[in-house]
């Protein structure tokens, strides 16, 4: 079936106003243009829409019955068409980020509290995980955008770098270390080490760096969250290698953070989506929002 919008608004149009050549004239179109929507329409439809007199028509029983579903199409077309627009200027939408669990608590809550200050009618949820637990994630569609590390072996996922961090030593503040300014690699060999789980792409970072310097490297604790590491470190159950942004989360306990050395050791925190996958406009505009941020940040930290 091959009915064109313009037959249903010429359709209505009839249908309301009674005469051809008023229709014609709400429509901007000439009288016999709309006389060939009509007859267009009945003959894709199959039966007669109107009784033709001299200067007026009327709906038949068939035309009577079919006006409410016409007008209803329409006003269909016109919502969805409103919602699209909508969300287009960012007068409604919604948007679903995740973010690593130390990341959700510390850089993104003011980002995304800064955006919505901008765009209140927007809605944004924020899912924290694991990191790991991140790519499964934006490709099972269950969020939009994501805050993480971006892993490299991933061809599925695409990242837009915001800022670098260094990976430092968290230890006890009555640790050995933990009045030196920085602390060689090589030096954990003898310590308790506590890591990550082995599927967070920060264990990859982490190992690589250990076992270039202690062959046999084996931890003694694994575990999912950073705030996990923290704590066990406050009890004095051994030391971890954590990013720089964990440090606002180990404030309140006795933690100390120390420079890793020979090498230092950078991890890239990215703004991570599904490659070949267009966001929504609520999206993207978020996404603009991390990445003029970290533009600020980066530009703050040069000047300093």
């Amino acid at each position: 079936m091959n009915i064109t919008l313009r037959q249903l608004r010429a359709f209505i149009a009839v249908a309301e106003l009674g005469q051809f050549n008023l229709a014609a004239r709400s429509l901007h179109l000439t009288q016999s243009a709309v006389s060939i929507l009509i007859r267009d329409l009945e003959s894709e439809i199959g039966v007669r829409l109107f009784d033709r007199h001299t200067r007026m028509v009327c709906l038949t029983l068939v035309g009577q019955e079919f006006l409410p579903q016409a007008r209803k199409i329409l006003k269909d077309l016109e919502l969805a068409v409103g919602d699209v627009r909508d969300n287009a200027s960012l007068k409604r939408g919604q948007v679903t980020v995740a973010a690593a669990i130390v990341l959700a608590a510390t850089i993104v809550p003011p980002i995304i509290a800064r955006f919505l200050r901008m765009y209140p009618e927007v809605t944004v949820n924020i899912r924290d995980m694991p990191e790991e637990a991140i790519s499964p994630a934006l490709k099972r569609n269950e969020v939009d955008i994501a805050v993480g590390t971006l892993s490299e072996d991933d061809p599925e996922i695409v990242g837009t770098p915001l800022l670098r961090d260094k990976l430092m030593l968290f230890c006890n503040e009555d640790h050995r270390f933990a009045k030196r300014k920085s602390v060689r690699w090589a030096e954990l060999q003898e310590e308790n080490l506590i890591v990550l789980a082995a599927t967070n792409p920060l264990r990859n970072l982490v190992e690589h760096n250990l076992i270039r310097v202690v062959p046999n490297f084996r931890p003694n604790y694994e575990v999912r969250f950073s705030t996990t590491a923290i704590s066990m470190i406050s009890a004095g159950m051994g030391v971890a290698v954590l990013p720089e942004n964990s440090s606002q989360l180990a404030s309140a306990v006795q933690v100390e953070t120390i420079d890793l050395i020979d090498p230092p050791v950078m991890r890239e925190i990215s703004l991570l989506q599904r490659r070949h996958h267009s966001l929504s406009p609520a999206a993207a505009h978020l996404k603009a929002a991390f990445v003029a941020w970290a533009a600020d940040r980066n530009k703050l930290l040069s000047s300093e």
